[in-house]
C-alpha cells in the first residue's frame, strides 16, 4: 500500500482525491472522461491503486521531448519492481488490473538439480 497517506488512491471503481478548493474529499469514475481528463492534469503526478489481485503506486514520469508516460512501483521482496503504464490516454481499468498483477506475482526459487 501506499507509504504517503495523502496520495489520491483508485480501486476498480473509483478515484478518492481531497479537493484542496473545497477542502472535500473527490470521487471519479475510473475510465470516465473525467478521470482521463484528471490524468491528464499538470499537477496530478501519482496515485495508488488496489485492485482485486494486487496494488501498485502509479507516477507520471516527464521523458524526452516532454512527453509523459505513467509507470507503476511497487516494493516486492526488499526491491522496487516496476511496469510501464503507457501515457494518460491508455490508463483503463483493464490496464491497471493488468499491470497489478503483473507486479503481484511472485517469482518462484529455481528447482534444485537432482544429485545436488
Amino acid at each position: 500500500m501506499p507509504r504517503n497517506p495523502d496520495i489520491p488512491k483508485a480501486n476498480h471503481q473509483y478515484l478518492r482525491y481531497h479537493d484542496d478548493l473545497s477542502n472535500d474529499n473527490e470521487f471519479i469514475k475510473v475510465g470516465s472522461k473525467q478521470w482521463f481528463e484528471w490524468l491528464m492534469l499538470e499537477n496530478t503526478r501519482s496515485f495508488a491503486f488496489e485492485g482485486n489481485q494486487g496494488y501498485f503506486t502509479a507516477r507520471k514520469e516527464n521523458k524526452q521531448r516532454g512527453s509523459e508516460y505513467w509507470y507503476a512501483y511497487r516494493w516486492r521482496n526488499g526491491k522496487i519492481a516496476k511496469a510501464y503504464l503507457g501515457t494518460s490516454d491508455k490508463l483503463t481499468r483493464d490496464k491497471l488490473d493488468e499491470v497489478a498483477v503483473k507486479l503481484s506475482k511472485k517469482k518462484k526459487p529455481l528447482p534444485l538439480a537432482e544429485g545436488v
